[in-house]
């Protein structure tokens, strides 16, 4: 089984992301959020970069699997019998065919953002199992996990980042 999955992500890369800057933080709550700066939810984020629709789609059925599905108090298995380490809150699926890429300036992906738990043992974070989650001993924090496809992170790579942003500007969104 171990090795079955290695060959399902063969050609993968995970990258940290840097932490949001402050400014497109504030930026996006007013923007995006009402000013609520409770809903800002990928200060933290990383990066995975996929070769296949089949590799995006085997890692969000593996995440899925250590996950519940919703917020706190609504919700469900995404399976039984495997200890969940994951709060699933959102996945926006921008590879979907019913997703309106003109949205995005034909900007495609998939963002998930997943809540984690964790404890500090011997002064390092160890993250524990959504069970063991308990608010005066544990904390909690919800990121973001941007997936790519590697043909659409190369062209991101090469500036069309930044025309995004521009692009995303003038919207003001």
């Amino acid at each position: 089984m171990q090795l079955a999955r290695a060959r399902a992500f063969q050609g993968a890369e995970m990258i940290p992301g840097p932490i949001k800057r402050p400014d497109r933080a504030i930026q996006k709550i007013v923007r995006s959020y009402l000013r609520d700066a409770a809903l800002v939810t990928d200060l933290v984020r990383c990066t995975v970069v996929l070769e296949t629709l089949a590799q995006v789609q085997a890692f969000v059925e593996s995440l899925m699997a250590v996950s519940l599905i919703g917020v706190s108090g609504s919700e469900e298995s995404a399976s039984s019998g495997s200890t969940k380490m994951f709060r699933l809150h959102r996945l926006k699926n921008r590879f979907d065919r019913g997703y309106d890429s003109r949205r995005s300036g034909g900007y495609r992906d998939l963002s998930l953002n997943v809540e984690v738990g964790w404890v500090v043992q011997n002064g390092s974070p160890k993250f524990i199992p959504l069970d063991s989650w308990n608010r005066r001993v544990s904390e909690t924090h919800i990121c973001e996990i941007q997936v790519h496809l590697r043909s659409v992170y190369d062209i991101k790579q090469s500036g069309s980042h930044d025309r995004y942003i521009a692009w995303r500007n003038l919207l003001a969104e």
